[in-house]
């Protein structure tokens, strides 16, 4: 940088003063990535997306029958509260199959396949 301010001819004092900004900026960047670490994660299932319009959810057996009045996408989490899968809904009754045993969260409502 001394040589690029050299050139340019600029004074020394702009070129360290030009220094010091970066370096604080730096410093302040680190410290408050640190303190955005250091909190405590919200829970999951709070983010979660749910369907656009309502749907209605009943589970016989391994399958699940979802009504709903509109043409729509409807998102599956797993039990972690991480997204598994989209289904796409049509107008009417819809029935799920072919989830892996396991708990799903639809809707903010848990379901477990067995």
């Amino acid at each position: 940088m001394i040589a690029l301010g050299t050139t340019l001819g600029l004074p020394q004092t702009v070129l360290a003063d030009t220094q010091r900004r970066d370096s604080t900026t730096r410093r302040s960047l680190v410290s408050n990535l640190r303190i955005q670490e250091s909190r405590e994660l919200p829970d999951i299932r709070h983010q979660m997306m749910t369907s656009a319009q309502p749907v209605e959810i009943k589970q016989q057996g391994r399958y699940l029958c979802v009504t709903s009045r509109y043409a729509q996408l409807l998102p599956v989490y797993n039990s972690s509260g991480t997204f598994y899968s989209s289904v796409r809904l049509s107008k009417g009754t819809n029935w799920l199959s072919g989830l892996p045993r396991g708990s799903y969260f639809i809707n903010n409502r848990k379901f477990t396949i067995n």
